[in-house]
């Protein structure tokens, strides 16, 4: 007997939360150094800009990695805050960062959780130039601190 289940529809986030989160940043020496600009929101995914510009620049005409780290880690931020409606309650706990090639241009994080659990999330991030190569590979865990995920029915 073939039975008809209904599949419930994907878990989405608040419309206006992309320019929530994008005043958070406002003014924010993260912000003001590195100049990036959430560009996509989706649930547990994020996309951010970073233009390549003289202060984050290591004198060799390439984006210094240590920046490279702080965009993934605020991809990851913005990525797992759509779970929160945008709160923050969770803190790095390890990033892993593989540089891949010198980013000589603007770059683009795209940021994906990939395991949520009870105390601890963890996600990976692509970091590409403007011609689509791969310049960074990064993995961060999260420490869930005061935010606290949903409870997940059986898996079916």
């Amino acid at each position: 007997m073939n039975e008809i289940v209904e599949k419930q529809p994907a878990a989405s986030i608040q419309p206006d939360l992309l320019e929530r989160l994008k005043q958070r940043f406002e003014g924010k020496t993260v912000h003001r150094l590195l100049r990036f600009d959430i560009v996509e929101l989706a649930l547990d995914r994020a996309v951010l800009l970073m233009p390549f510009h003289a202060d984050i620049d290591n004198g060799s005409g390439t984006v210094h990695g240590g920046f490279l780290a702080a965009l993934a880690d605020t991809a990851v931020a913005c990525a797992l805050a759509t779970n929160f409606d945008g709160k923050m309650g969770f803190a790095t706990s390890n990033l892993q960062i593989h540089y891949l090639r010198r980013a000589r241009t603007d770059v683009r994080a795209l940021a994906q959780v990939i395991k949520k659990g009870a105390n601890t999330c963890v996600s990976t991030v692509e970091i590409r130039d403007v011609d689509n190569r791969l310049c960074a590979l990064v993995t961060c865990e999260y420490v869930l601190t005061t935010s606290v995920l949903p409870k997940q029915g059986p898996a079916g």
